[in-house]
Order: C-alpha cells, then sequence, then structure tokens
C-alpha cells in the first residue's frame, strides 16, 4: 500500500517586541537665571535609557518671559519667572528659570 504523509502548517507570524515605557524625564539645569534676550539649553533626560519613545515636547508657562523651542533652547524675552516643561509618556519633568533684565 502507499504511504501517508502528514504535512504541518506553520504560519509565519511577526514578532514586534514590547514597548518600554517611560518612567520619568528630568530637565538639567533644573533651575536657572538668564538676561532678558540670551538664550539658555535644557537638555531632557529621558528613562530608562531603553524607553520606546525619547521624543520630549517642550512648553513654557508665559511665551510672554521666556519661550522654549523644540530643541530645548530658552530664550528670554522680559523679567519674570518661567516654568518650563518636558514631556513625554505622560511623564514630566520641569525647569524653573528667572529672566533678568540685562546689567550692563
Amino acid at each position: 500500500m502507499g504511504q501517508i504523509l502528514q504535512i504541518h502548517h506553520q504560519q509565519a507570524r511577526r514578532v514586534t517586541p514590547s514597548e518600554v515605557a517611560v518612567t520619568g524625564v528630568t530637565l538639567a539645569p533644573s533651575t536657572d537665571t538668564i538676561e532678558v534676550g540670551k538664550t539658555a539649553v535644557l537638555t531632557a533626560t529621558v528613562t530608562p535609557d531603553d524607553a520606546t519613545d525619547k521624543t520630549v515636547i517642550f512648553s513654557s508657562s508665559d511665551n510672554t518671559v521666556a519661550t522654549v523651542a523644540a530643541d530645548g533652547t530658552v530664550t528670554a524675552i522680559k523679567a519674570g519667572t518661567v516654568t518650563i516643561t518636558g514631556e513625554t509618556g505622560g511623564k514630566t519633568g520641569i525647569a524653573e528659570i528667572t529672566v533678568t533684565e540685562t546689567t550692563e
């Protein structure tokens, strides 16, 4: 008699790595003083190091005192105090910036 062949079908499936959630964001320096017309750069550190999305969105509590660019550059506009926030993955870091009048 003939042979019976059994064929096992295997389906290929794509395995995607799990997302690694952000656990914290810190901004450095956490406090700074800048003169009107000058700039300072804030550095955002996202933890853990292998977080899936480390894109930080910066914002200023008062754009009339100081603005912040997407790269963390703070530009002092007028004297006052402002909180700069960096956010990603539902976590935030803050820096308190004091803007002073230009001294000459």
